[in-house]
C-alpha cells in the first residue's frame, strides 16, 4: 500500500514536471527574424525597437492599424519616421504635462 501511493507521488510530480515543460515550450517570444527595406504605407501607431538576441535580429518594429512591421532600423525612411513620431508624442507631452522641476 505504501508502495503503491509513492509510486502515485513520484508520477504525479512527473506529470507536473512534464506540464510545465510543455507550457514553458509554448511561451515563444515572438520577434523578427528578417526585415523590409520597404517603406510602410498603413498608418503607423507607434514602434519598438528590437535589438539583435538571435533568432531575433536588429530592427524597428512599426505598429500599424493592419498589424506589426518589421523594418530595416538603417533606412532613411525608417529614422525619418521615428522622429517623426516621436515629435508627435513630445508635442503632446508638452500641451498637457505640467514643468518638472529636479531636485539636486
Amino acid at each position: 500500500m505504501q508502495l503503491c501511493i509513492r509510486r502515485l507521488a513520484c508520477l504525479a510530480l512527473l506529470a507536473g514536471v512534464l506540464a510545465m515543460t510543455a507550457t514553458a515550450e509554448k511561451k515563444i517570444i515572438e520577434c523578427c527574424t528578417k526585415v523590409s527595406a520597404t517603406a510602410v504605407t498603413a498608418p503607423i501607431l507607434g514602434y519598438r525597437i528590437q535589438r539583435k538576441n538571435l533568432p531575433c535580429v536588429r530592427a524597428v518594429i512599426f505598429k500599424t492599424a493592419e498589424g506589426e512591421v518589421c523594418s530595416h532600423w538603417k533606412e532613411d525612411w525608417v529614422f525619418e519616421k521615428i522622429k517623426e513620431l516621436e515629435q508627435v508624442r513630445r508635442g503632446k507631452n508638452n500641451t498637457t504635462a505640467a514643468p518638472s522641476t529636479s531636485s539636486t
